[in-house]
């Protein structure tokens, strides 16, 4: 029994030995000084993280990204000649973003990230001698023009981020060629609020394993969309909007003429830079723009009113609520709301009515819960989609039942049958007592 249990516990050491063999070829390897070191069998590696960040819902850009790899010294000496220094893999200066990339995770508050790292910066590179090369890294600016020129799309570089890439090289064992043996990377100037400068990082492919899964040497890039107009000094709210709110009345006693009240609340994702102090929504009907005087009559702060080729539109806040007003047939049309926002409509309570509506995001609809009789009703926060962005109110007002009497009328109607009584009774009296008189 001895035997069998020591040989058990040899058998788990051997295993054990055999997972420590393993482990620094899958984890990094990082000296006291934060450098990452590698063997001849194994050389270290180094890659480039690139973190696109988008609101929610936004579809992933067509994109590419590219990055520089400067030469600056070879053993402290800047290269003689551009050939004294082996430039690095170029394929790995890039990195390409699809539709099909998307965040994996459940992106926190409004904000999808998505991380790709290019390959390894030293694949195929040949260093013809032992020594100490350093390279600044930095991100090319405006290389996507179909996005760049988009004036629905906005696309930030992280041009001014650099990097120091310390590759340290020494001889293979037998003398006849070079392996990457560390590799060091300084933050010069910082990608985010997360780095400080000088501060080293690890830029191994695949981090760590445990706390982080990138290399670090990260260049982050926001991107947002709108699905406006294609010249957004010249909008088209009747023909093609980013959302919508509408209004609808049923019931046989509904009234098409009378306004019914709104509050509307709009939060802008905060990735988009100089927000604007409102959107602007158009009030359409019967396929055109209409003056939205009736619209903003509402108390106690009317929204203000501007106008441009689009027609005269309602200046809907981004910093807090605004209050309009619409009547069956009518719709508030906006064309400028980025891909992400998130907003939430409320109707007042209306007498005689019971509210419902209908929301559909990114072209996907679905019926809320309706309200009750004589209340208000909110659509609860929502956000706009890439495709068909709405919320569409209709108001059923319950069947009234004919009763023949205006009961605004049934005091004058009481005083009348009253005085009519009153007369009856002094008519009867007065023949009575003629009669009496005329008997005697």
């Amino acid at each position: 029994m001895f035997k069998k249990s020591k040989s058990i516990l040899i058998l788990a050491l051997v295993l054990l030995l055999c997972f420590a063999s393993i482990t620094p070829a899958f984890a990094t390897n990082l000296n006291a000084d934060g450098a990452a070191i590698g063997t001849e069998a194994n050389p270290a590696q180094a890659t480039i993280t690139k973190h696109l960040r988008l609101p929610i819902g936004t579809i992933t850009p067509n994109a590419t990204f590219t990055f520089e790899a400067k030469k600056m010294s070879v053993d402290g000496n800047a290269p003689a000649t551009d050939a004294a220094m082996p430039s690095l893999n170029s394929a790995a200066l890039t990195v390409s973003f699809t539709a099909a990339d998307r965040d994996p995770t459940d992106p926190p508050a409004s904000i999808m990230s998505i991380r790709k790292e290019t390959g390894n910066l030293f694949s195929g590179v040949t260093f013809t001698h032992a020594g100490i090369y350093v390279y600044e890294l930095r991100e090319l600016v405006n290389t996507n023009p179909g996005i760049d020129n988009d004036p629905n799309q906005w696309l930030s570089y992280s041009g001014a981020a650099r990097y120091t890439l310390t590759v340290y090289v020494e001889n293979t064992e037998d003398g006849t060629g070079t392996f990457v043996s560390a590799v060091g990377v300084r933050v010069t100037v910082p990608d985010n609020n997360g780095q400080t400068a000088n501060a080293k990082v690890d830029a191994t492919p695949g981090g760590d394993g445990e706390n982080y899964l990138f290399s670090q040497m990260v260049f982050t890039n926001d991107f947002v969309r709108t699905n406006g107009p294609d010249g957004p000094e010249n909008p088209t709210p009747v023909t093609k909007s980013t959302l919508s709110v509408s209004k609808e009345v049923a019931g046989d006693f509904a009234s098409r003429t009378q306004y019914f009240n709104f509050n509307m609340t709009l939060t802008v994702p905060t990735l988009v830079q100089n927000v604007p102090p409102f959107f602007r929504a158009y009030v359409v009907e019967n396929g055109a723009v209409v003056n939205p005087a009736e619209n903003v009559n509402v108390t106690p702060t009317a929204p203000a009113t501007g106008t441009d080729a689009g027609g005269t539109y309602i200046q809907i806040s981004t910093s807090g609520s605004t209050q309009f007003r619409l009547r069956a047939g009518q719709k508030l049309v906006f064309v400028d709301t980025p891909v992400g926002t998130s907003y939430t409509v409320e109707e007042a309570a209306t007498p005689h009515y019971i509210p419902s509506v209908s929301v559909t995001t990114d072209n996907v609809s679905a019926a809320r819960p309706p309200g009750t009789l004589n209340s208000a009703l909110s659509t609860s926060a929502q956000r706009v989609g890439e495709r068909a962005n709405s919320a569409d109110f209709t108001n059923t007002r319950d069947s009234v039942t004919p009763t023949g009497l205006n009961l605004n009328d049934l005091p004058f109607i009481g005083m009348v049958i009253l005085a009519a009584g009153a007369l009856i009774i002094f008519l009867v009296v007065k023949v009575r007592k003629s009669r009496q008189a005329y008997s005697c």
